[in-house]
């Protein structure tokens, strides 16, 4: 019987203030979600960015195009990962993206939104079960599960919103720059 674990955020100014947000009923899904993906975007000097644009994205999207069932899409893409002695945590999220795309054959479209679901799902999980029970924050891990669900929802909504997919590296990089974007607010926020 395996186990798992999420480390959480580092404690460093660019999480301070979305560790501060993340399960406070006083506060949005949406909120959270922005607050999250700002201190995401901004830790490691930005690298969110190269892992989500990376170049073998590409070829899930185009894997995703191809109307594969779930097992055969996630065994080409873990294939060509391996050609590339690829690994890594965005590559990761994209083979569950990519498997839930095919299993709904919504294409690239819907492997970038689940791709994004998938990152907004990581973020969440390393600190939110800490909150649970504190005062202030959500009190159940029911209420957890059904935030993370709403962060979840706003991250692929907002790729689904973003505009088409296509599965070209210029495309794609400037695609995940136009979902970035957005998910951080582009601008001023307001509490709810």
């Amino acid at each position: 019987m395996g186990t798992s674990t999420n480390q959480p955020s580092p404690n460093i100014p660019t999480w301070r203030l979305a560790n501060a947000v993340l399960g406070r009923p006083d506060w949005t899904a949406e909120r959270q979600s922005r607050e999250i993906w700002r201190a995401a975007t901004s830790d490691r000097e930005g690298q969110l960015y190269s892992d989500l644009a990376n170049p073998l994205l590409v070829e899930a999207c185009r894997i995703a195009e191809g109307g594969q069932d779930p097992i055969s899409a996630g065994q080409y893409f873990h294939q060509r990962l391996n050609e590339d002695h690829a690994a890594g945590l965005a590559l990761e999220m994209a083979k569950r993206a990519l498997v839930r795309a095919a299993a709904t054959q919504s294409g690239a479209r819907g492997f970038a939104s689940e791709l994004f679901a998938e990152a907004a799902s990581y973020y969440v999980s390393r600190d939110l079960p800490s909150f649970v029970g504190q005062s202030g924050r959500i009190a159940t891990t029911t209420e957890a599960v059904h935030l993370k669900d709403q962060i979840r929802m706003v991250a692929r909504e907002t790729a689904l919103k973003t505009g088409p997919v296509k599965a070209d590296i210029d495309s794609w990089q400037a695609y995940v720059s136009r979902v970035i974007s957005a998910l951080r607010g582009g601008g001023r926020t307001r509490r709810k």
